[in-house]
C-alpha cells in the first residue's frame, strides 16, 4: 500500500502470515501445551483451617465419626461436624458407613485419598517445595521408627525392613510406580476393614494395635556403570 509521499508501508506480521497461507505455505501452528493434572485449590483452601487439618489427619489414619473426633480433639461436636461437612463437600473425605445409635445415626468417614498432590503435578512443583514435603515425611518416619526402637517393638513380628536397589528400564520404572500405588491402596483398604472389625457398640476394642507402613521408591543416585545387575537385597 502506497503512502501519500509515494513510499510503501511495510506489511504487518499478520499480513505476511496471510500471504504465505495464500501462497500455499500454511502458517506454523503453536505447539500444544502439555496437559498437567492441576492442584485442587478448593481442597487447599479447605485445609487453610488448623482444625480441619487436624480432622483430616485423623481420617487419613483411620475411619472415625465426628463424635469420636470431637472427643479426641476436645472440641465441640457441632464445630467438628461443620468442619467435616466442609472436608466432605470438597472431596477430601467420604462417608464409609453409618451405625444406628438410639434413634439417631452416627456417620463414619475416611480420607478419600492419602495424598493431596497428584503425581503429574508433583513433577512441576518447585524443587524447594518437593524437598520440603519429602523431608517432612522422612522426619515423621524417623521419629516414629526411633520411638518404636526405644520401646522394643520395631523388630517384632510382623515387622518388615528391607533395602532393594534395582536397575530398571523405562517400562520397569513405570511399573514400579504403579506397584507402589497399588500397594498403598491395599494398605488403606486393610485399615478400613480393620476399623470396621474394631468398632463395637461401646467404642473401639482394646486389642487395637498401632502399626506403621513406610513406603519409599525413588530414582537412585547410584552409579550403574560398574555392572548391569542390582545389588543383593538387604532384608531382616
Amino acid at each position: 500500500m502506497a503512502r501519500k509521499d509515494g513510499s510503501r508501508k511495510k506489511p504487518s506480521k499478520s499480513a505476511k502470515r496471510k500471504s504465505k497461507a495464500k501462497a500455499g505455505k500454511p502458517a506454523q501452528k503453536r505447539p500444544k501445551r502439555s496437559e498437567r493434572e492441576l492442584l485442587d485449590y478448593r481442597q487447599m483452601f479447605a485445609l487453610s483451617s488448623k482444625q480441619r487439618v487436624e480432622i483430616f489427619a485423623i481420617l487419613c489414619e483411620r475411619i472415625a465419626s465426628p463424635k469420636e473426633i470431637s472427643e479426641e480433639l476436645n472440641e465441640g461436636l457441632s464445630q467438628v461436624s461443620y468442619h467435616v461437612v466442609v472436608l466432605r463437600e470438597c472431596g477430601l473425605i467420604v462417608e464409609d458407613y453409618k451405625v444406628p445409635r438410639r434413634g439417631a445415626v452416627e456417620h463414619f468417614y475416611r480420607a478419600a485419598t492419602p495424598t493431596l498432590i497428584p503425581p503429574k503435578t508433583w513433577d512441576h512443583l518447585p524443587p524447594a517445595v518437593r524437598t520440603g514435603i519429602s523431608a517432612s515425611i522422612l522426619q515423621d518416619f524417623f521419629d516414629d521408627a526411633s520411638a518404636s526402637i526405644k520401646a522394643g517393638t520395631f523388630d517384632k513380628s510382623p515387622g518388615e525392613l528391607s533395602w532393594s536397589p534395582l536397575i530398571l528400564d523405562t517400562l520397569g520404572v513405570k511399573e514400579l510406580g504403579q506397584l507402589a500405588r497399588d500397594f498403598l491402596e491395599s494398605v488403606m483398604k486393610l485399615q478400613a476393614d480393620a476399623n470396621k472389625r474394631l468398632l463395637t457398640e461401646n467404642g473401639r476394642a482394646a486389642e487395637a494395635t498401632s502399626a506403621t507402613v513406610f513406603l519409599a521408591s525413588f530414582l537412585s543416585a547410584r552409579n550403574i556403570k560398574y555392572g548391569r545387575k542390582a545389588s543383593a537385597t538387604r532384608r531382616r
